[in-house]
């Protein structure tokens, strides 16, 4: 795909908006700038001027301290309407031209459906949150993905001073679960059973010995099943409903276009096959798709940057041969 001339096409339509936005976010950065430096140079100097009164280092280094982070609690709001509009007016085409019948949701995330029916994760997430959400179809596989951060909420009894009584409250925090990109398309291999493949932890500094301390099935009460493929089996586990489905579902093509995927990423990568979808989680950080803030909008460096994150996804329906529609609807296991 990075050879046709979409990408090009797309580049070259979009120079005039990309460079059109030049002027704002030029006054973004000037306004984030003036915000630190309206906060934190007050900041220092009250704690110096504190110091000097006979204060210690408390008194030197918490007002500007406290200064950065009323700052960096502020620059998110700042940034936004400038990183809206290029989302709007650059990636929201970029798309289009990428994708057929495509919606791009800049604020969109998967649904915690998906994430549920992936069974990647061991109980339900409290909350998603998430942005640039894609959905459209690619070489005639439907797909969808999406930055997704999962949370759980945690309860615990609130407690005042030793001596005082308790109040009763209960506080309630976030515990970030996955962190990362999730991906959702079409699997066009019909199989009956379920299969769950997690990152292998224990392989890369065990090597053979890991497999025998594996648990022997999973929390969904599928079996472990070890493939024959040992690079596949060096990134990844694997669980299925039996081991013909797992055999059945992961070609020997199919377990080594995974293994080069997890190893061009360089992030811990899960993913299931059931229910004619394929689910795929990458714990990452990466901020996709973001303009930059500090440097020119138009460099063709940027934008290919952009294609790189959406071909990351895209890459996968080529060469998992997702697009490929040569089982019959007979006998599996």
């Amino acid at each position: 795909m990075s050879t046709s001339p979409g990408p090009l096409r797309a580049y070259y339509r979009l120079v005039p908006r990309i460079r059109g936005l030049e002027p704002e976010r030029r006054r973004t950065w000037v306004s984030l700038i003036a915000a630190w430096a309206g906060l934190v140079i007050p900041g220092l100097l009250l704690g110096i001027w504190l110091w000097r009164l006979g204060g210690g280092w408390f008194h030197l280094l918490a007002p500007p301290l406290a200064a950065a982070a009323l700052a960096a609690w502020l620059s998110p709001s700042l940034i936004y309407p400038f990183k809206h509009e290029f989302k709007r007016k650059v990636i929201r085409p970029m798309m289009r031209e990428l994708l057929r019948d495509v919606d791009y949701a800049p604020l969109g995330s998967v649904s915690p459906m998906d994430l549920e029916a992936s069974l990647l994760f061991q109980a339900p997430f409290s909350g998603v949150e998430g942005e640039d959400l894609v959905i459209g179809r690619f070489d005639d596989v439907e797909i969808k993905f999406s930055e997704v951060v999962g949370y759980r909420e945690l309860e615990s009894q609130g407690s005042g001073a030793p001596l005082a009584p308790r109040s009763g409250q209960k506080l309630r925090t976030k515990q970030v679960v996955f962190r990362g990109l999730f991906f959702v398309a079409e699997f066009n291999k019909p199989t009956r059973g379920q299969v769950v493949v997690h990152p292998d932890r224990l392989e890369p500094h065990l090597g053979p010995i890991a497999a025998a301390l594996q648990p022997r099935r999973d929390e969904a009460g599928l079996v472990h099943v070890r493939m024959e493929d040992p690079r596949f089996e060096r990134h990844y586990v694997v669980y299925a409903s039996s081991p013909e489905t797992a055999h059945y579902a992961l070609t020997p093509a199919l377990m080594e276009q995974l293994a080069e995927f997890r190893e061009r990423v360089g992030a811990p990568v899960a993913f299931s096959i059931h229910y004619g979808k394929l689910y795929m989680a990458v714990a990452t950080r990466k901020n996709m798709l973001e303009p930059p803030l500090f440097g020119p909008l138009a460099s063709p460096r940027v934008f290919r940057g952009y294609l790189e994150d959406v071909e990351l996804f895209l890459s996968l329906v080529e060469s998992l041969g997702l697009n490929r529609r040569i089982w019959g609807e007979g006998t599996w296991p």
